[in-house]
C-alpha cells in the first residue's frame, strides 16, 4: 500500500515537471519566434529585400556550424541525464565531455570559415557578415541546453533566451534605420545568443560545480560515438532544411534569398510550435520508455493523433491565406514570398508527424541508425532535386524540393516503424 502511495507521488511529480517545462518552453519557443516575426517586417522595409538576403544567408552559412558544434548531443546527451538524472557524477562526467568536445569542433569550424572567406570570392566580398554570423555558433556552444533539457529544469532555457531575444528585438528598433544597417542588425542578434550562452553556461556550471574534471580520451571517444548517427541525422536534416537558402543564396541571388527566408522563417515559426513539447516530452519518454515499452508507446500514440490534427488545421489555414499574411507581414516588397509560402505551407504538419514518428519513437526505442539513414537519404535527395529547380525557378524551386523531401521523409519514417512492429498509429491498450 505504501509502496502504491509513493509510486501515484512519483507519477504526480514527473507529471508536474512535465507540464512546468512544456509551459517553460513555449514561453521561449513564443519569444524566440514571435520577436523575429515581429521584427522581420521591420528588417525587410528598412534593409530592403537584397540586403536582408544577404543577412539571412549569412545566417543560414553560419548554422551548418551550428549543426558541427551540436554533434547530436542535444539529443544524446540529453538522453543519457535523463536516464542517469539522480546520479552526479555521471553527470558532471558527462558535462565537461560534452563541453570539451563542443568547444574543440568550434575551433575546427572557425578554422573551415576562415578558409571559406577568405579564399571564395562569392564569401570574401561581404566576409564581416559571415563572422559576425559565427558569434552565433559560439553562444550555441556555451548554452548547455543539452543539460537544462535533460534534468528536466527547462524554465533557465525560457529566461535566458527570452531575455536576449527581448532585449535583440528592442535594439534593433534602436539602431537599424537604413539600408546600411545590416552589419548592425546581424551584431545585435548574434551578440544577443552569445550573451545568453554565456549566462547560461555559469548557472550551469554553478549547478556542476566550477571545478574542472578533465575527461579522458576514451570517455570522449566513447561520446563521440553515441552522438555519431545522431549528428548525422542533424547534418542531414541541414541538408534539406538550412542548404535550401544557402543554395538559392548562391544560386539566384540575395533578393530571391530574401523571398525563400521570410517565407520559410513564417512557415518554420508555425512548424516549431511542436518543438517545446517535442523538447519536454522527449526526456519524459526516455525515461519511461525504460521502465514500461507498452506505457511509452501508449503516449507516443496519443501525442501523434493530437498534434496531427492542430498541425494539419494550422497548414490548411496558411496555405488558404498565404496572400493577405504575406502581404500583412513583409508588405509589397517581399510579394515574391507568397508562392513560396503556398509551396511550403503543409510543413508544419509533415514536421510534426515526422517529429513524433522519428524523434519521439524510433529514437526512444533504440532505432537511431534507421533514423540517420532516413534523414540522410532524404537530405541527399533534396540536393538532387534542389539544385536544378532552384537553378531554373528560384524561391520556389527551393520550396518545391523541401515539400517533396518532408513528404518522403514522413512517409519512410512510418514503413520503418512498421518494419520493426512498431504501431504508432492503434494506440496502445495501456492506461498509465
Amino acid at each position: 500500500m505504501i509502496q502504491s502511495e509513493s509510486h501515484k507521488v512519483d507519477q504526480a511529480a514527473a507529471r508536474g515537471r512535465l507540464y512546468e517545462n512544456i509551459v517553460s518552453l513555449y514561453i521561449l519557443q513564443g519569444l524566440n519566434y514571435l520577436i523575429p516575426i515581429a521584427v522581420l517586417p521591420y528588417l525587410i522595409r528598412v534593409l530592403g529585400i537584397d540586403t536582408y538576403g544577404l543577412v539571412a544567408f549569412s545566417q543560414a552559412f553560419a548554422q551548418y556550424f551550428v549543426v558541427l558544434t551540436d554533434y547530436g548531443f542535444n539529443l544524446s546527451a540529453t538522453r543519457y541525464i535523463a536516464q542517469y538524472r539522480a546520479e552526479r557524477d555521471k553527470i558532471k562526467s558527462m558535462f565537461w565531455q560534452v563541453m570539451v568536445l563542443k568547444l574543440i569542433l568550434m575551433l575546427v569550424g572557425m578554422a573551415i570559415l576562415l578558409g571559406i572567406v577568405t579564399t571564395v570570392p562569392r564569401f570574401r566580398h561581404d566576409i564581416w557578415f559571415f563572422l559576425v554570423a559565427y558569434l552565433a555558433v559560439i553562444g550555441n556552444v556555451a548554452f548547455p541546453q543539452w543539460y537544462f533539457q535533460g534534468m528536466e529544469k527547462m524554465r533557465y532555457i525560457s529566461l535566458f533566451s527570452g531575455v536576449a531575444n527581448i532585449a535583440s528585438g528592442l535594439l534593433i528598433f534602436v539602431f537599424v534605420h537604413t539600408r546600411a544597417d545590416g552589419l548592425v542588425a546581424l551584431l545585435i542578434q548574434t551578440g544577443g545568443t552569445l550573451i545568453a550562452g554565456a549566462t547560461a553556461l555559469c548557472v550551469a556550471m554553478r549547478q556542476i560545480g566550477f571545478d574542472f574534471e578533465v575527461p579522458s580520451l576514451t570517455s570522449l571517444r566513447s561520446t563521440l560515438k553515441d552522438g555519431w548517427h545522431l549528428f548525422v541525422s542533424s547534418a542531414a536534416v541541414s541538408l534539406y532544411t538550412n542548404t535550401n537558402l544557402v543554395l538559392v543564396g548562391l544560386l539566384a541571388g540575395n533578393v530571391q534569398a530574401g523571398y525563400f527566408s521570410a517565407a520559410d522563417k513564417l512557415i518554420r515559426a508555425m512548424a516549431t510550435l511542436i518543438v517545446p513539447f517535442s523538447q519536454a516530452i522527449f526526456p519524459h519518454i526516455s525515461s519511461l520508455a525504460t521502465r514500461s515499452r507498452e506505457a511509452a508507446l501508449a503516449l507516443v500514440s496519443r501525442t501523434l493523433r493530437h498534434v496531427a490534427a492542430v498541425s494539419l488545421f494550422s497548414s490548411i489555414a496558411v496555405l488558404v491565406l498565404a496572400q493577405p499574411i504575406a502581404k500583412l507581414l513583409f508588405g509589397p516588397a517581399a510579394s515574391g514570398s507568397i508562392p513560396v509560402i503556398r509551396w511550403i505551407a503543409l510543413l508544419p504538419f509533415l514536421l510534426a508527424v515526422s517529429n513524433i514518428l522519428g524523434i519521439q519513437t524510433m529514437l526512444t526505442f533504440g532505432l537511431d541508425r534507421q533514423f540517420s539513414r532516413i534523414l540522410l537519404g532524404s537530405g541527399l535527395l533534396n540536393l538532387v532535386l534542389g539544385i536544378p529547380l532552384i537553378h531554373f525557378f528560384g524561391a520556389q524551386g527551393a520550396g518545391a524540393s523541401v515539400l517533396t523531401t518532408e513528404v518522403v521523409v514522413t512517409i519512410t519514417m512510418l514503413l520503418s516503424l512498421q518494419m520493426h512492429k512498431i504501431n504508432v498509429l492503434v494506440p496502445a491498450s495501456i492506461e498509465r
